[in-house]
């Protein structure tokens, strides 16, 4: 049983008054709103928000989940944690299937013990069915198409794998986006060269996510006498649809996501970290690997002016900005408390199908974070328990 006492809640449409939040057992059990109750914590009148949610993530603290090895995991889950966030879908590189397997498998073993940091839950594969045109920083020798490569293994090992990143484009797409869906695998698109109608038939089979929208994905072409869409420009039409944003004002600017929520709306927006490894690490010029740190072929990059572009600095690689730095972006373009932490806790949630993460609320899951009157981060929660 842990209580926190004399707390404001960040709900979805308002901010509480003054309650307290009883746990048992690592989950919310009541909320309640009696005065001078005896608790484990007092919050001193301090807003209080679920743990925050990372759909989209790389690593952190110099360590990459393609590192395949404890203190990696370790590394990210604690750069994460620092920052707010309580739950991280680990997410791969383009890379060798058997480099991926490798990776599943150590993810397995990481989950099967207790980690104090951000909890894993569950797996994001961002490749390796992407296009070559708009692979950003994937490696191109390793992308492969749905109608000549086994896609197998990712319905394999679907306990674990919650979201799959697509190019819906790709011939045979809508094939394997059926057959991921329904083994309940979320299929987002991104990574594509495609436009309308090319990726309607995999939206029709079930892909319902776009991974950070605006980045590496098609656009407007002239062809065959007209312009078509890409799927930027229908993603944010097809209320099927839900996006992801890294906004840390370099992949994304304000201007432009105020526009990509204006379309899609609120509900339907989630912040996405896509930090790498230098996300957490000095800014000193310093060489970095995408993916494992022993894949001698790996993209090399840096970090330059606070975002992480390849080594030669011709495209951005991923960013160094945790979600809790994006939620206080959107604020200050005038979005309210609600709405922005919205982005960061409710919706990831609901992309990913976890009714129990994301809101403070009875039966949920009890990751609560709280924050100073500027939003850092006085205190973390997880599952009940102070770990910050």
């Amino acid at each position: 049983m842990f209580t926190l006492t004399n707390c404001r809640v960040i709900k979805e449409e308002e901010i509480s008054q003054s309650c307290n939040i009883v746990t048992d057992n690592g989950i919310i059990v009541d909320i309640n709103t009696e005065k001078g109750l005896k608790g484990d914590f007092d919050a001193q009148n301090s807003l209080v928000s679920a743990g925050l949610i990372d759909i989209h993530t790389h690593g952190g603290f110099g360590g990459d989940f393609m590192d395949c090895e404890k203190q990696s995991f370790d590394n990210a889950l604690k750069f994460h944690l620092q920052n707010g966030t309580t739950s991280v879908l680990a997410t791969t590189v383009t890379a060798p299937v058997k480099s991926i397997k490798n990776f599943l498998q150590s993810y397995r073993l990481y989950t099967s013990g207790k980690t104090e940091y951000a909890e894993p839950v569950g797996v994001h594969l961002e490749g390796p069915y992407l296009s070559v045109k708009n692979k950003g920083a994937q490696k191109e020798e390793y992308l492969l198409s749905p109608d000549k490569d086994d896609y197998g293994f990712i319905l394999e090992n679907s306990d674990i794998i919650k979201t799959v990143t697509i190019s819906p484009e790709l011939p045979k797409a809508e094939i394997m986006t059926k057959d991921l869906v329904e083994n309940g695998i979320v299929v987002c698109g991104g990574h594509d060269d495609g436009i309308f109608p090319e990726f309607i038939p995999a939206i029709e089979n079930g892909l319902s996510h776009l991974t950070h929208a605006y980045c590496a994905m098609s656009e407007v072409r002239f062809k065959d006498g007209k312009r078509n869409v890409g799927l930027r420009e229908y993603g944010l039409c097809d209320d099927r649809l839900t996006a992801e944003i890294i906004f840390d004002k370099k992949h994304i600017t304000s201007e432009l996501a105020k526009m990509i929520i204006k379309l899609k709306g609120i509900d339907k927006v989630c912040v996405v970290s896509d930090s790498l490894r230098c996300a957490g690490m000095p800014n000193d010029g310093r060489l970095y690997r995408l993916g494992s740190k022993d894949d001698a072929d790996a993209q090399l990059f840096k970090v330059s002016d606070g975002v992480a572009v390849l080594a030669d600095g011709t495209r951005y690689a991923g960013s160094i900005t945790p979600i809790r730095e994006m939620v206080l972006n959107l604020m200050q373009c005038g979005y309210s408390v609600c709405d922005a932490f919205k982005t960061a806790t409710v919706n990831p949630a609901k992309v990913i199908r976890r009714k129990d993460l994301g809101r403070v609320a009875k039966n949920c899951i009890a990751d609560l974070c709280v924050y100073d009157d500027k939003f850092n981060i006085k205190t973390v929660i997880k599952k009940g328990n102070i770990v910050k």
